[in-house]
């Protein structure tokens, strides 16, 4: 499960990244950590905005009516692994209608050695923004709701990352517009999500803080190093 992320980026950097603006200019901020279980929102692309447009982590059925709380005690839709996505539950859905963009600088995953567990930061060389995919909904009074999309973890991940079988689907610039096409069939999509991927990325442990709900400072994403534990790859 991945519930925490990072985006450090500044609204300028984004559109860069993104070849698009802000709809809503000077609302984002920059955020060292962003926890998923707060009904956080984050910034998206989405297949119905030529913009960049706020969305709550955490997906709701389409026309939901009730609080986000309630359906996140239920079950929590902050992320959704890509293999039950050929299923006719109602988030498959969004994956065929509405499929988005979730630009972020950083996500972060845990290691599990003699009994305590390690998080491990994953970010861009040079901490520039890259790219998950996600899908989305929009709730009855017209909020957007995002969930981050999972695949089977790749070896690199693998080594730091032992609590888990997945990671998020890291989307590529060169993909950026097909995800965000309409008409694509299944088997399209499944194909630009798997394709494989040199996203140049680094990762390295970080202090256990990270574990404490309410820590978010800038510090807290520098490496800290422990025995016996992997160091990650820069």
């Amino acid at each position: 499960m991945f519930y925490k992320i990072s985006n450090t980026a500044s609204e300028e950097a984004l559109e860069k990244t993104l070849q698009r603006t802000f709809k809503y200019p000077g609302l984002m901020e920059k955020r060292v950590l962003i926890n998923g279980f707060e009904e956080a929102t984050i910034p998206i692309v989405s297949m119905d905005s030529t913009g960049i447009v706020p969305a709550i982590w955490g997906i709701l059925p389409e026309g939901y009516t009730e609080d986000w709380q309630v359906f996140q005690n239920m079950g929590n839709t902050l992320n959704w692994p890509m293999a039950t996505m050929d299923t006719n539950l109602w988030y498959a859905k969004s994956l065929l209608h509405k499929r988005c963009l979730i630009p972020v600088t950083g996500f972060f995953t845990s290691y599990l050695y003699a009994g305590v567990v390690y998080p491990f930061y994953f970010t861009r060389i040079e901490d520039r923004p890259f790219c998950l995919a996600g899908i989305y909904t929009v709730t009855e009074d017209g909020f957007i709701t995002c969930s981050i999309l999972t695949c089977n973890a790749d070896e690199r991940i693998k080594k730091v990352h032992n609590l888990g079988k997945d990671m998020p689907v890291i989307l590529g610039a060169d993909r950026h517009e097909e995800w965000l096409q309409e008409n694509l069939n299944m088997k399209r999509i499944q194909e630009i999500a798997f394709e494989p991927d040199d996203y140049h990325m680094r990762c390295h442990p970080i202090a256990k803080g990270f574990f404490d709900h309410n820590i978010s400072y800038k510090a807290m994403l520098d490496p800290v190093f422990y025995d016996n534990v992997p160091v990650g790859f820069f």
